[in-house]
């Protein structure tokens, strides 16, 4: 026992002799999740914040063609593993920085209103000579390429397609066609479901597929640089004429890529209504048979090449129309918008000497980047201070504009005044319906509808009887004079691409509507004698447009229902 207590002793001692009063304890180093008591130099437990429980969420049910975010608990479409989707211009931006930035800049071609300037309410005119047509429900400025799918699905022209209780659907108006100038996904269709099939339905079975407006695919190779036409009816067309796409230079592509929309066309329902061009009647280069068709003995070469006179000879021979005029009963040709014709007929015919040009010549003129490369511009528009340094020794910038100014003030004399084409289109059309009126031949004007009054013509010009035989001559001059009228004012720019021709067609539109307002007087005499024409009854949108069988409140109130129901539910784009 003394043994141990020594050494208890001894052990005690040895501890003390290698402290003093000022030496520190050494600290202990503590683990994660506790800390230093410095009283008892013992590491302690950190408390712990109560925390309210976490209640577990429910995984989101995603429907297909997306999957589930863990991160954020929601439904994503999952990236891409197959080839990239060039129908979209904005996956071309990565390789083509600059032409995308000046394409997505389009969106700035608007009005400041940012709504369409209502060309109705700026000529009511428009509503009698398209009566019976959609354009007579609503015609609208462009507002640029950006804005091609949004306009055309808001257009009463395209109707209000609902899908019914009985799952058809009620209120279609167009033909898919009528897609084709409006997005690259029509391309994209025509490679997945054929031609055939996708013009041969109506124009609502294809909006759910609609989601890119004009853009890079429509004239490119789709991820490269190269042009081509992406529309095979414009490739057959020029084909036709011995413009083969592969065989032209640069600008003759160039211009073709636009001439996919910026054209004349039509389709009938024999082609599985598909688009088509009125080309078939001539070769460049070589003699028609029109001239010979129509009797004509001019040596001016009207009926050759692009010019009017032989796409209307073409219509003519094929018996064809696009509507029966629903106040007059005129069988009608509508032009759409001849840009392609017009610049063509003045580059090869009425200007041979004129340096090389083209649409993007104007349209798309060169431009620099930052780092001085070169690369064309992709907004798409007219700005004469930015035309090539070729063309300014002609076409001086600072007075180009005047010029223009004034070319459109010697169209808008030879359209508006007492005298001019649009308002004496409107005095024939409806002097037509008072003949008719006159001889028991009931229109609008006597309660029916629009089917109704087209129909009661139609008849009444194949009677055979005399009332048939006058009014057979006076609506083929009421339709002659229109076409004129159309293929000068239908084709945008006309003032800037082709004024001499523009003024040509009016001023032959005027002295067509000289003879057959002459003639409709002379039946007026003779079968309605007490019949005044009162231009006022005529002179706005809401005045003429009931006449021509419209209800517009009806029209928007049914369109909104379509927007509502339809495009803002089933279909992709979001409307601007």
């Amino acid at each position: 026992m003394r043994l141990q207590k020594l050494a208890v002793a001894i052990a005690v001692s040895a501890v003390l002799v290698g402290c003093s009063d000022d030496d520190d304890t050494q600290l202990i180093t503590c683990g994660e999740g506790s800390q230093l008591n410095t009283d008892t130099n013992v590491c302690e437990v950190l408390p712990v914040d109560p925390v309210d429980p976490v209640e577990p969420v429910d995984p989101v049910l995603c429907g297909e063609g997306t999957v589930l975010d863990a991160d954020t608990n929601t439904c994503i479409i999952p990236p891409s593993t197959g080839p990239v989707d060039f129908y979209n211009s904005d996956n071309w931006q990565e390789t083509f920085p600059d032409q995308h930035a000046t394409w997505a800049s389009s969106e700035e071609n608007t009005p400041e209103s940012g709504t369409p300037t209502d060309l109705l309410e700026a000529n009511p005119n428009l509503v009698s000579a398209w009566a019976g047509y959609g354009f007579a429900k609503d015609y609208n400025r462009a507002r640029g390429h950006q804005f091609a799918l949004t306009d055309v699905m808001k257009s009463l022209r395209t109707g209000s397609p609902i899908v019914g209780h009985d799952g058809n659907v009620v209120g279609e108006a167009m033909a898919a066609s009528c897609w084709s100038c409006k997005s690259p996904d029509v391309a994209r269709m025509y490679e997945l479901v054929g031609e055939d099939k996708f013009a041969n339905n109506s124009w609502s079975t294809w909006g759910h597929e609609m989601s890119n407006s004009v853009g890079c695919a429509d004239c490119h190779e789709l991820g490269g640089i190269d042009l081509r036409l992406s529309r095979p009816y414009a490739e057959r067309a020029m084909t036709k004429v011995g413009l083969t796409f592969e065989e032209q230079d640069h600008n003759g592509q160039a211009s073709q890529t636009c001439a996919q929309c910026h054209v004349e066309y039509y389709f009938d329902g024999t082609d599985s209504k598909k688009v088509r061009f009125p080309w078939d009647h001539w070769v460049p280069g070589v003699e028609t048979d029109y001239a010979s068709v129509v009797g004509y003995a001019g040596e001016d070469m009207l009926y050759k090449g692009f010019a009017a006179e032989a796409q209307l000879a073409y219509y003519d021979n094929i018996n064809f129309k696009d509507w029966t005029n629903a106040v007059s009963g005129t069988p009608s040709l509508k032009t759409q918008h001849p840009e392609y014709e017009n610049l063509m007929d003045r580059a090869s015919h009425t200007m041979p000497t004129h340096l090389e040009f083209s649409c993007n010549t104007c349209h798309m003129p060169k431009a620099e980047n930052a780092d001085g490369l070169e690369y064309s511009n992709h907004n798409v528009k007219f700005d004469p201070a930015k035309l090539p340094g070729s063309c300014k020794g002609c076409h001086d910038d600072n007075a180009i504009e005047s010029m223009l100014e004034s070319r459109k003030t010697a169209i808008n004399n030879l359209r508006f005044t007492a005298t001019g084409t649009d308002p004496r289109l409107t005095e024939a059309h409806f002097k037509a319906q008072a003949i008719w009126a006159a001889n028991g031949v009931e229109g609008i004007d006597a309660g029916k509808t629009i089917g109704e009054a087209k129909g009661n013509y139609e008849a009444a010009l194949k009677a055979g009887n005399e009332l048939a035989t006058e009014m057979n001559s006076l609506l083929g001059k009421i339709r002659n004079a229109q076409w004129f009228w159309d293929s000068a004012t239908a084709s945008h720019g006309m003032y800037a691409h082709n004024f001499t021709e523009a003024k040509r067609l009016l001023t032959k539109s005027n002295t067509v509507l000289d003879t057959a307002i002459a003639e409709a007087d002379v039946l007026l005499a003779k079968y309605a004698p007490d019949y005044v024409y009162d231009a006022t009854k005529y002179d706005t949108k809401a005045k003429v447009q009931p006449e021509a069988g419209l209800n517009y409140d009806a029209m928007k109130a049914a369109k909104d229902e379509f927007i509502n129901e339809r495009v803002k539910k089933e279909w992709p784009i979001e409307l601007r």
